[in-house]
């Protein structure tokens, strides 16, 4: 065991995390689609230790992806500039002036990540909208024929730009895509994520959320599932044990393996080291998703 990893599991152990070594062998050279929204990542307490987990993750050997919003700062200069925030299903309408404001807050995020990464030692590489390189190819989506603007849906990932990176990099993606007319389109971070994994053939699929996971009873954290085959996902929703807004992420995350994702995780960024929990320990710290019947 190198001094390297010896730090690392004891920073960890800090945390109640143990017995370890045998995940980090297992793991190596796997690739880990982390998704992060911007409320979690602009927030510096929270960001802070999801940063500090990826950087775990490299010096372990785990290659993981990084992919971000941007929402808070974008909502903040909206209202400033007098432009009022809408969504249609979800998505945000994005006016020509918006795009202007998302796309100079996500990029703004994403070099701020890359420096805080740097920081701790892990050689993070920013793709944002233009300054992205194509790295994410988009077309505009008019859901249900409605005009939302400047928003897109994910056509193609320019894999040659990752399978370029030096082995160690660490690619931060700004959820914005570029268009065949080279626009850039504002792009929900789980339609770049779940393709990209694809893409990728990652191992997992982290998606890090406000939410601890799925919950046999929404209002007793105790009673977190931690691992659902897609079959009894589905189940459960029709019998009403998914409920409300889990309905859509569920669905989502169903959707993602069956796609040929192998597995997808749901963990809430709000708690201490979650992407370390999760990945390192048997019990896990929130809800995983695989294919199955059972």
């Amino acid at each position: 065991m190198n001094t390297s990893t010896e730090v690392i599991l004891s920073v960890l152990s800090i945390f109640g995390i143990r017995g370890v070594e045998r995940y980090i062998e297992e793991f190596q050279g796997m690739v880990f689609v982390v998704k992060a929204g911007g409320t979690l990542l602009e927030d510096r307490a929270t960001g802070a230790l999801i940063l500090d987990d990826l950087a775990i993750l490299t010096r372990c050997g785990v290659r993981p992806v990084l992919v971000h919003g941007g929402g808070v700062q974008a909502d903040r200069e909206m209202r400033e500039a007098g432009i009022q925030v809408c969504r249609y299903k979800g998505l945000r309408v994005t006016c020509d002036k918006t795009i202007q404001i998302i796309e100079r807050c996500f990029g703004e995020l994403n070099d701020s990540i890359i420096q805080r990464l740097q920081f701790r030692g892990v050689n993070a590489v920013g793709f944002s909208g233009h300054k992205g390189g194509g790295l994410v190819r988009a077309e505009r989506m008019t859901p249900d024929g409605q005009d939302i603007g400047h928003v897109g849906d994910v056509t193609g990932i320019n894999t040659a730009l990752l399978d370029s990176l030096a082995p160690d990099a660490l690619p931060v993606i700004a959820s914005l895509g570029v268009d065949r007319d080279d626009n850039v389109l504002n792009i929900n971070a789980d339609y770049v994520a779940s393709p990209l994994a694809l893409h990728m053939d990652a191992e997992k699929l982290i998606l890090l959320t406000d939410v601890l996971g799925v919950l046999r009873d929404r209002t007793d954290p105790s009673t977190l599932i931690p691992s659902l085959t897609t079959h009894t996902a589905r189940s459960l929703i029709e019998d009403g044990t998914i409920d409300a807004g889990m309905v859509p992420k569920v669905e989502s995350m169903v959707r993602m393996v069956e796609k040929g994702l192998k597995k997808v995780h749901m963990i809430s960024g709000r708690v201490p080291h979650a992407l370390a929990r999760e990945i390192f320990t048997d019990e896990g710290c929130g809800t995983q998703i695989v294919k199955g019947a059972g």
